[in-house]
């Protein structure tokens, strides 16, 4: 609450569409599509895969209006501190030289940490966290800690009150300023800031790895960071940092950024490629994108087909 307060004064204009992809990020995966017209990437929409959407620029996807509603112009500069360094980095990936550079390293695990936590999955789990703490809140005052409420009631008010609905009444009021905080966006924002903060001090001790297909190409889902684990046969994504093996994000048509047990670059066989490609497909919300000139279209239209909504290889960690 008191970061909360802080923010509060923030006077600089709101940032509207909030990129959950970074702009450069997606950059990555983007050609020209016409000699005069620029980089672009195509979208492909997993509900209608059979439809050819318009290539766009990596600034026209990837984007949410208010994902963050509270205070958006000072999380969009904690992220460009990020952001901004991302060219560089990824030169050096190509070249092959980012592993043997600290100040690189770190940054790649930054971006990892950054598309972790602002996409729509955090989102999410903030939700489902908050509805379940404020109802065994409340559910504490109404039973454990009914005699704690009672007190405060009699201090505030002088009246002692001992029927259910009166306490349920007082317990929503005491309750009002964090569900307040959270129905206008200022409890995500201080979250995801601070789960930020929390992701890059759990990635620091992570080795990073460069993975590359040896054939074929990587596409990018708009949930792109992926937490990863393998137990036997048996893909999981989306479980917490500290229970996953792994974290993979790709970064281009030919690099998937992952941690793992030493730094190094590593070659990708193709069903590993169509496996990493897959987990993409079923962990994004909506759209996957590609090179205007991918030849991964039928495969996306496949993948939709037979692994969208569930499958039995690649289970998301509830």
């Amino acid at each position: 609450m008191t970061r909360i307060t802080e923010l509060a004064s923030e006077t600089d204009a709101p940032v509207k569409r909030q990129h959950l992809i970074s702009q450069v990020l997606l950059a990555q995966f983007a050609t020209p599509i016409r000699q005069t017209a620029g980089l672009h990437v195509r979208p492909h929409d997993l509900r209608n895969p059979q439809r050819l959407c318009k290539a766009r620029t990596p600034r026209g996807v990837g984007w949410i209006e208010d994902f963050v509603p509270y205070a958006s112009a000072s999380i969009e500069q904690v992220w460009k501190q990020v952001e901004q360094h991302l060219p560089e980095v990824f030169a050096s990936v190509a070249a092959g030289t980012a592993l043997n550079e600290p100040d690189t390293v770190s940054l790649l695990r930054d971006v990892l940490a950054l598309h972790w936590v602002r996409s729509q999955h955090y989102r999410d789990l903030h939700k489902v966290i908050f509805r379940a703490f404020y109802q065994e809140r409340l559910r504490r005052f109404l039973d454990e800690d009914q005699v704690l409420l009672q007190l405060a009631v009699w201090e505030r008010t002088g009246l002692l009150v001992s029927g259910r609905e009166g306490l349920t009444l007082h317990a929503e009021r005491v309750l009002a300023p964090m569900a307040d905080a959270y129905e206008s966006g200022a409890l995500f924002r201080v979250r995801i800031e601070a789960s930020f903060a929390k992701a890059r001090s759990l990635l620091a001790s992570h080795a990073v790895q460069i993975l590359l297909p040896e054939q074929g190409e990587i596409l990018i889902g708009d949930n792109p960071a992926l937490t990863v684990r393998r137990d036997g046969l048996r893909l999981s994504y989306n479980m917490a940092l500290g229970d996953a093996h792994s974290v993979v994000l790709p970064i281009g048509p030919s690099y998937v950024l992952s941690t793992g047990p030493q730094p190094e670059y590593l070659r990708l066989r193709a069903a590993e490629v169509d496996e990493l490609n897959t987990l993409q497909i079923c962990a994004a919300r909506r759209y996957v994108y590609t090179r205007p000139g991918s030849a991964l279209r039928p495969f996306i239209t496949r993948q939709c087909r037979e692994q969208r909504p569930s499958n039995e290889r690649l289970t998301s960690a509830k």
